[in-house]
């Protein structure tokens, strides 16, 4: 996929505005905040996703029914997302990749290092880290936003050996912590979400994740929801 500046512009607010979808618990004032801005009538990038698309729908459908009460509405999905991504004792729809890949889905094991360990490398540490593991969908989302603001400031200061480092550290943290268990993460929030505002964020969220795959020559198998590389992609990306 030909990625150029604008392009990446666009991801990296996509990222960081995914980060919070998941992360933050929603208030009345960023409800209001979503139906006044029609902050769903579009996406920054990857709206020819077709899971980008439906989540959008998904949202603006959500939006347009909580005008008639965003009260009540907003204490729904309040509810919802601490059943689904908080939990209270086990959440239906967990965010933190240890649950999805680690023995017995233990939390802040072996992953949860290692993505640790990618955020030091750039020089950051995760300032809730007691309370929330490292590897949660949230904070990795804008760890990836992150990354794309690094690119872009080496693209403006025509440095390309920083520009490419910040790319392909990029890709390694997704094809490592972030893509295997994404399509698992979509599947617990489609059949645990009762409303469609978390129907759409779920949806959203997979969708930016399998947009941006696609720059590395990654393809998701609709099949069996794995992400893997296109052969001669990726061939070509190895010659080069």
């Amino acid at each position: 996929m030909d990625f150029d500046k604008e392009t990446l512009q666009a991801a990296q607010a996509a990222f960081g505005f995914a980060a919070g979808l998941i992360s933050q618990e929603p208030t009345e004032g960023w409800v209001r905040s979503c139906i006044d801005d029609d902050m769903f009538a579009a996406a920054p990038f990857g709206e020819e996703d077709p899971a980008v698309k439906d989540g959008l729908v998904l949202l603006q459908a959500w939006c347009n029914a909580a005008r008639n009460n965003v009260v009540e509405a907003t204490a729904d999905i309040q509810r919802e997302w601490l059943r689904l991504f908080v939990g209270l004792g086990s959440p239906e729809a967990p965010v933190w990749e240890s649950y999805y890949t680690e023995p017995n889905s233990t939390m802040f094991g072996r992953s949860t290092l290692e993505v640790r360990a990618a955020y030091k490398a750039w020089g950051l540490e995760f300032e809730r880290k007691a309370h929330e593991p490292d590897d949660a969908l949230g904070v990795m989302l804008a760890f990836c936003s992150y990354l794309m603001g690094r690119e872009l400031e080496a693209m403006d200061a025509f440095d390309p050996v920083a520009t490419e480092k910040a790319a392909k550290a990029l890709e390694e943290f997704m094809v490592a912590h972030m893509l295997p268990w994404a399509s698992a993460w979509r599947f617990l929030v489609k059949n645990h979400a009762k409303t469609d505002y978390y129907r759409g964020v779920g949806e959203l969220v997979f969708g930016l994740e399998r947009a941006y795959a696609k720059r590395f020559g990654i393809e998701c198998n609709e099949e069996d929801g794995t992400f893997s590389y296109v052969s001669h992609v990726k061939a070509a990306q190895d010659e080069a």
